[in-house]
C-alpha cells in the first residue's frame, strides 16, 4: 500500500497548498476542461487535505461528492487558513469572478464576498512586497531550491521532471512574486539567471554537457521507486493547467500517460529544455 500523497511526493512541495486551492477554483467553473485522468488523485489529495486540515465537515458526503456551494465554502476557509501567495489570489479571483459572470447560479453572493477578500488581500500584499527587496528574495528562493534538487528531493521525479517541479516551486513562490512585480529589464534578468541554472543542474543529472542531445525518453522516464505512480500522478497535477500547442515542452515532460507533444523535439539538450520549460512555464507568470 502506497504512503499518502502528503507524506510522499506532497512533503516536499511548498507550492502544493497554493496550487490545490488554484484547482479547487477551477472546479466551480462547468466550462474548465478537468483532466479525467486526474480526478482520482484530485479526489484522494482532497480527502488527504480534509483529514489533514481537520476539518471533517468535508469529508461527510466523501470529497467527490462536494456541492459547488460546499466547494466554495471549504475555498473560503482554506484561503484564511493558508494565507496563499500573490499568484494563488490571482488565479483564484480570476476564476471566481468568470464563474460568477457566467454561470453563478444560485452562488452570487458567495462568490462577491469571496472574490471582495481576494481583492482586498491582493492589495495589502502588493503594497508589502513593493517595500521589500524582491531581487534578494527572488535569488534567495532559486539558491534554496537548487540547493533542494542537488541533493536529490526531487530524484524521484524524472529527470525533467525535477526541473519543471523547481520552476512550479519558484513560479508560486517568491521567485515569481519578483518576476511579477518588477520591472520588464529585471524580470528578463531574473529568467536569464533562472535558465542558466536549470540548464547546468539538467546536464549535470544527465551526466553531459549542457548541449549533449538525447532521446526524449532520456529525459522523461520515471526512476522506479516506491510510490512511482504518485509521483507519476504529482507532476501530471503540477502540470494540469500547459496545453499541448502553447507548452508542448512542459506538457510532454508532465503529462507522460499522453503521447509527447507535437512541438515536443525527439531529440533534446539539457540547455533546449530548460530554455523551452523556464519560457513556457513563466510565459503568463
Amino acid at each position: 500500500m502506497s504512503r499518502g500523497v502528503l507524506d510522499g511526493p506532497g512533503r516536499d512541495l511548498a507550492c502544493l497548498n497554493d496550487r490545490f486551492v488554484t484547482d479547487l477554483a477551477d472546479t466551480l467553473d462547468p466550462t474548465q476542461r478537468l483532466c479525467p485522468h486526474l480526478q482520482p488523485f484530485r479526489e484522494r489529495l482532497q480527502g488527504e487535505l480534509i483529514v489533514r486540515t481537520r476539518q471533517q465537515q468535508w469529508a461527510v458526503t466523501g470529497p467527490g461528492t462536494l456541492s459547488a456551494e460546499m466547494r466554495l465554502a471549504w475555498l473560503e476557509q482554506l484561503l484564511h487558513l493558508w494565507s496563499p501567495g500573490h499568484l494563488a489570489l490571482t488565479c483564484v479571483r480570476h476564476r471566481l469572478g468568470q464563474v460568477r459572470e457566467n454561470h453563478a447560479g444560485g452562488l452570487e453572493l458567495a462568490l462577491g464576498s469571496v472574490i471582495r477578500q481576494c481583492q482586498e488581500r491582493l492589495a495589502r500584499s502588493e503594497a508589502l512586497l513593493r517595500q521589500r527587496d524582491l531581487r534578494q528574495e527572488a535569488f534567495t528562493h532559486v539558491e534554496q531550491l537548487f540547493h533542494r534538487w542537488r541533493s536529490g528531493y526531487f530524484a524521484a521525479f524524472s529527470p525533467a521532471g525535477r526541473c519543471y517541479v523547481v520552476l512550479e516551486e519558484l513560479r508560486w513562490g517568491a521567485f515569481g512574486e519578483a518576476l511579477r512585480l518588477s520591472a520588464p529589464l529585471e524580470a528578463q534578468r531574473l529568467r536569464d539567471m533562472l535558465r542558466e541554472r536549470a540548464t547546468l543542474q539538467l546536464a549535470s543529472d544527465a551526466g553531459a554537457a549542457t548541449r549533449t542531445r538525447h532521446y526524449f525518453s532520456h529525459w522523461l522516464t520515471t526512476p522506479p521507486s516506491d510510490g512511482l505512480m504518485d509521483y507519476k500522478d504529482t507532476l501530471s497535477w503540477l502540470g494540469a493547467q500547459r496545453d499541448a500547442g502553447l507548452h508542448p515542452v512542459s506538457w510532454s515532460v508532465t503529462q507522460t500517460w499522453q503521447s509527447v507533444a507535437l512541438g515536443m523535439p525527439r531529440l533534446c539538450s539539457a540547455a533546449r529544455l530548460a530554455d523551452a520549460m523556464v519560457e513556457e512555464v513563466f510565459s503568463a507568470t
